[in-house]
């Protein structure tokens, strides 16, 4: 198996909306950029890591779209395996490799806006934390 990125559907590659797992959003222009020159460069493989995958009618949707929007025949899963090297999601707090720290931008990060986190503490709460 080869190394791969993971890119999150909703809410990364593609706008959210509010039909929860209806419809699939119109593409992020930077995201789709971003993933569209991975895959030229070839160095590794682009799977979408979606919670969608889950439901194969909901797989067969996010195949669609993907083929619509110039990226057919990527794999998508919500399966994460040591070949992945990174993933790409809207909803991930960064943490420092086997220190458990949070990245202070992903702790500090406003509701609503990239990097927030749901979680009930704070930056202030963790007497740790890394400036990534």
């Amino acid at each position: 198996m080869s190394k791969w990125i993971g890119v999150d559907l909703d809410g990364t590659l593609a706008e959210v909306n509010n039909h929860g797992f209806g419809a699939i959003g119109r593409p992020v222009e930077a995201m789709m950029n971003r993933v569209k020159a991975w895959l030229n460069d070839g160095e590794y493989e682009v799977r979408i890591f979606t919670a969608r995958a889950s439901d194969p009618s909901q797989a067969s949707k996010v195949q669609d779209w993907l083929s619509r929007n110039g990226l057919a025949g990527l794999t998508v899963t919500n399966v994460k395996d040591r070949d992945m090297i990174e993933l790409w999601d809207d909803k991930a707090v960064r943490v420092e490799r086997n220190s458990g720290k949070v990245c202070q931008g992903c702790g500090d990060a406003e509701r609503g806006q990239p990097g927030f986190s749901h979680r009930k503490h704070t930056m202030q709460d963790i007497a740790q934390f890394t400036d990534c």
